[in-house]
């Protein structure tokens, strides 16, 4: 019975602890072989997208690396810096994918973004993270997000597969399930008895 309470406890947890991850890849939109404003579709994902994304796919002239999976992703539009998406309901941002894409122009060699939270203050920054023409992953784990700031030193950036974390669940609730299983088990030895 012990070494059954351990099990059913030990899965538990183990299930528990799992974190799952959503990544908003943006391939069930549709761009038509342009660059365009990703603002009709807002909210997507649960999330608001500022008006300066710009929505495009592989297709597109000088694109042909835009997208890290699929063929959509989004770009900064006309270069614009400060580029935000935020939630009326917090959550927890794991990073994107950057890259810049193979146009004739400017192109950023950096991106930082900046997390705040419902009352505007900074949960975070990633830093400058250097970008080129390949994807690099740019890991955030920014938890309790409601508005992201995404800044470029220049030119134009592309970004794909952005990850949202699920909530983990907070050790309280951990706490309260290996004590109903400690209960439950409590409870059976007795009546075997």
């Amino acid at each position: 019975m012990k070494k059954t309470l351990i099990a059913l406890l030990a899965g538990g947890l183990l299930l528990a602890a799992q974190s799952h991850a959503a990544v908003v890849t943006f391939d069930n939109l549709d761009a038509g072989g342009k660059l365009s404003s990703i603002g009709k579709y807002n909210p997507y994902a649960d999330l608001v997208w500022g008006s300066n994304w710009f929505l495009g796919d592989t297709s597109v002239g000088g694109y042909g690396n835009g997208a890290h999976s699929g063929k959509e992703f989004l770009n900064n539009g006309f270069g614009v810096n400060n580029l935000g998406v935020s939630s009326a309901k917090a959550f927890d941002f794991s990073g994107a994918w950057f890259a810049v894409p193979g146009i004739n122009g400017t192109k950023a060699t950096w991106i930082d973004i900046t997390a705040y939270d419902a009352a505007n203050h900074v949960i975070g920054t990633t830093g400058q993270i250097a970008i080129n023409g390949t994807y690099s992953w740019v890991a955030a784990n920014f938890a309790g997000v409601s508005r992201l700031n995404i800044t470029r030193d220049k030119g134009f950036f592309v970004m794909d597969d952005f990850t949202l974390a699920a909530a983990v669940p907070e050790p309280t609730s951990l706490s309260m399930m290996a004590l109903g299983l400690a209960a439950i088990g409590i409870a059976r030895r007795r009546r075997a008895r």
